[in-house]
């Protein structure tokens, strides 16, 4: 399992460093946004290999590797991308919202 498992891990950089070269990675990773795709292609190609090894045995755990890891890498950018915007949207009403009571109090 180790050798499969460092074959998942070769495959996930190699879908990862074709994420890069089809520009798949967000525009605001700027920094650190390239291996931060090949990072992300060998960790979803890791689960999935070790996914489909549980649902569906050795044998199709290298092709649920390979459609996990162009998954993740197709998809995983966006999502995590949105959810840091709706982070800090969130952050930013909470923090205006604080400065609007704390400021009515200081009237008083």
């Amino acid at each position: 399992m180790l050798i499969l498992s460092l074959f998942w891990l070769l495959i996930g950089l190699l879908t990862g460093a074709l994420a890069n070269a089809a520009k798949l990675r967000p525009a605001v990773w700027v920094r650190g946004g390239r291996l931060g795709m090949l990072g992300l292609g060998a960790l979803a190609a890791l689960l999935g290999g070790w996914l489909g090894t549980w649902l569906f045995g050795t044998l199709f755990a290298t092709a649920t590797a390979v459609w996990v890891a162009v998954l993740g890498v197709a998809l995983l950018p966006r999502l995590i991308t949105k959810c840091n915007a709706w982070l800090h949207s969130r952050t930013a009403v909470q923090l205006r919202s604080d400065h609007f009571y704390r400021s009515n109090d200081t009237l008083l």
